[in-house]
């Protein structure tokens, strides 16, 4: 009897030190876990560590699919309508309306300027058109949300549901004006450029602000219907399409070398890629639940459909039919042949067909040579053989209204900038609702970064023989940190030659939807360097329902994966851990209620005002950047089908 009560006893007490902890490490989502294993069985040379995190976390925690659409029943008919037209490949009221036939995409920049007025009055027409709620344009993109996405996105079926998707969309502004067609935006052509940022794309003659709110350009103080103002952080993390990637991934004659499900690889990987660009915007864009709400998703899609246009040409040229779904190796019900798409009665095969092939037509990317150095466009420039776009300008000018950008462009050259977020939970956009915890980050040098010019003196001279912080002069730390370094794949934009560097934190929702984004910055220098950081999180309240869950993670601004470690209680020390994090709001407190408070803890300015220390007790999460050869998350664990 006494042993039971022992037991029962300690029972209680666990669980009493479990509830009133400040901050602990929780369960892993498993589908989350199963996404990580998958990546584990591939080499992390084919793949971005960080752009594979971001997939996984995009797919496997989605908006809650039990919140009500913010639509109403004339929305409902609405889309409907312009569903089931989508679906009618062989619709005659679209006919009617063009006797051009099937619509001509073109590159964005490619438009004449009446071309482009035109596509710009018809998207605000339908962002502005109330009819139904909350308007035409938000209730179409609210379509790209929650469970929807779980049909669009992680299998073969990503292709054609997308390609109905954007159909969708490019019928909703034919509607308001029949000589519009979709446009798509080569992504590609800006990465020619050394700082892509500065593109002319990214002026208000065309999209508008690359960095912040979104205030000039043709879609300017635009809000999402969660509240939020349309906001990108362009350039900060992510990155463009590469002649490289394009080449490989219209080059493939069989569909199963671009979907992971079918038996391809992540070098391959059509959506992995996709998400990369979608990161590279950011803000707005960086979740799939909101993506829609900018202009650039349909663009951007419009240019991953004339890949996915180009593919089915190469496997026609090797004599492969282009319509034949592909075969899945594992299953995923969603993305089965038969399995409905939500456009009409249409199936993920179906998007596969030529009849909807057949409803558009793409004008060939432009391009140039010595002999035809024209790219048809005064905001594209021949160089190198290669139409380039334009650049934003940098001088300063006169006029007072080019005062502002001048000073814009002047600031996106620099790699230092803070992430701008929402700061919405669920409906609210309000930082108030926020608190930010610290974060350890351990950087070991990443490979290859070997030379910043500083050398040491002999004999009055200086040796530029070997570089002080080059690995060969530092056998010790060559032994103990490169020589067991991996070579992970990074973006191609990965800088080698500046001594700081980023690493990028940020939180994402599990027991709320919501996602923080900040960065730290770190000495590349250094064979090992240390920093703090502060990423936000949702502000726990009382009791047990007022536990905030989220999921932490770190990645270089190369886009190498950081291994995660928690706090021991108990002994101080850090260990591995899943990265998945319990807060409450019990006291002492581990975070700050804003950035402020947040540093004078962690720095302990509150008890010793001259000489501060570093609050190790007030961190709990720490990273380690030491690009390993393995994939850091996955497990080899048997998968359970199991939630928790």
């Amino acid at each position: 009897m006494c042993g039971h009560l022992l037991i029962s006893v300690l029972v209680i007490m666990i669980n009493i030190e479990y509830i009133s902890s400040k901050m602990w490490e929780c369960s892993m989502p498993v589908e989350l876990q199963e996404c990580y294993n998958r990546a584990g069985k591939t080499d992390v040379r084919d793949f971005v560590g960080s752009l594979y995190n971001w997939l996984c976390e995009q797919h496997t925690m989605q908006d809650d699919p039990d919140r009500k659409p913010d639509i109403d029943s004339r929305a409902v008919q609405y889309l409907m309508d312009l569903s089931r037209q989508a679906a009618d490949t062989g619709s005659t009221r679209e006919k009617r309306q063009s006797s051009s036939g099937p619509c001509v995409r073109k590159e964005y920049r490619m438009l004449t300027l009446e071309e482009r007025r035109r596509y710009h009055d018809a998207i605000n027409t339908l962002k502005n058109d109330t009819s139904v709620s909350p308007n035409k344009y938000d209730a179409i993109a609210l379509i790209h949300r929650g469970v929807t996405n779980l049909i669009a996105h992680g299998g073969p079926g990503f292709m054609g549901w997308h390609r109905y998707f954007i159909r969708m969309y490019e019928l909703a502004l034919r509607l308001v004006n029949p000589l519009v067609c979709l446009v798509f935006w080569d992504s590609s052509l800006d990465y020619s450029l050394s700082n892509p940022v500065l593109s002319s794309i990214w002026t208000s003659e065309y999209m508008g602000t690359p960095r912040g709110p979104v205030v000039n350009g043709p879609f300017a103080l635009w809000r999402t219907p969660d509240g939020s103002q349309l906001i990108r952080n362009a350039g900060l993390d992510g990155d463009l399409y590469t002649p490289g990637v394009i080449n490989d991934l219209v080059t493939r004659s069989r569909y199963e070398d671009l979907f992971p499900a079918s038996g391809g690889t992540q070098r391959y990987d059509f959506e992995l890629h996709h998400g990369a660009v979608h990161v590279y915007i950011g803000g707005t864009m960086n979740r799939l639940d909101t993506a829609a709400f900018d202009p650039m998703f349909f663009m951007h899609h419009c240019f991953v459909d004339y890949l996915f246009q180009r593919v089915r040409a190469f496997m026609r040229s090797r004599g492969r039919d282009p319509t034949i779904y592909p075969r899945l190796i594992r299953s995923l019900p969603r993305h089965e042949a038969g399995a409905p798409t939500g456009f009409g009665n249409t199936t993920q095969a179906d998007g596969y067909s030529v009849s909807l092939e057949n409803t558009a037509i793409y004008e060939a990317v432009p391009s140039c040579s010595a002999t035809s150095p024209s790219c048809g466009n005064r905001s594209l420039v021949c160089r190198n053989n290669r139409c380039v776009p334009t650049t934003a300008p940098i001088r300063l000018r006169r006029a007072v209204e080019d005062f502002d950008q001048a000073l814009e462009c002047d600031k996106s050259s620099r790699d230092d900038l803070a992430v701008q977020n929402d700061y919405c939970i669920n409906k609210t956009c309000d930082a108030e609702n926020w608190v930010y915890i610290p974060v350890n980050i351990f950087t070991e040098r990443p490979p290859k970064f070997v030379e910043y010019d500083s050398y040491p003196v002999r004999r009055g001279r200086v040796d530029k023989s070997l570089d002080i912080y080059s690995p060969k002069a530092n056998n010790q730390t060559k032994a103990m940190i490169t020589d067991r370094m991996g070579d992970p794949k990074t973006y191609s934009r990965c800088k080698k030659d500046t001594p700081t560097g980023q690493v990028f934190l940020y939180s994402q929702g599990l027991n709320y939807i919501g996602r923080y984004k900040e960065s730290a910055i770190v000495d590349q220098r250094l064979s090992v360097s240390i920093s703090v950081g502060f990423v936000g999180v949702r502000k726990p309240t009382e009791g047990l329902k007022g536990l905030t869950k989220a999921l932490i993670r770190a990645h270089d601004s190369c886009g190498r994966v950081c291994r995660v470690t928690c706090r021991n209680g108990s002994t101080g020390a850090f260990r591995p851990c899943s990265g998945v994090v319990c807060i409450s709001n019990e006291k002492p407190l581990m975070y700050g209620n804003d950035y402020d408070e947040a540093t004078t803890n962690v720095f302990g300015y509150k008890s010793i005002r001259e000489y501060p220390r570093f609050m190790t007790e007030n961190v709990f999460i720490s990273f380690f950047c030491d690009y390993p050869k393995n994939y850091p998350f996955a497990k080899n664990v048997t998968i359970s089908s199991k939630k928790v």
